[in-house]
């Protein structure tokens, strides 16, 4: 049950991270948004194999340290620090 949890969040957070590189792909270069939508898309072939969510968590990670420093010029360590514990918890709940 917990692993059903972990791979539903999973498939929400690479949905959701998709939607918003669609919609900032007029603000961005076009690499930085397509690091987004794979990364994303590996979230949501989670489904398929629960270790595509794993390897689409743990690249989230870097690709929100890009997105920080190319978007917004600016690393939020506080939210940086959450999304790692968030991304071990995903992970725990991929792998339980």
């Amino acid at each position: 049950m917990i692993h059903v949890i972990g791979v539903i969040l999973t498939m929400l957070y690479g949905g959701i991270l998709i939607y918003s590189a669609r919609r900032i792909e007029v603000q961005v270069e076009t690499w930085i948004m397509v690091l987004n939508i794979i990364v994303g898309v590996l979230m949501l072939l989670t489904f398929i194999q629960p270790w595509l969510g794993i390897i689409g968590i743990i690249l989230a990670l870097p690709v929100t340290l890009i997105n920080g420093q190319f978007i917004f010029y600016n690393i939020n360590w506080s939210r940086f620090v959450i999304r790692t514990i968030v991304t071990i918890i995903f992970v725990v709940l991929l792998l339980v």
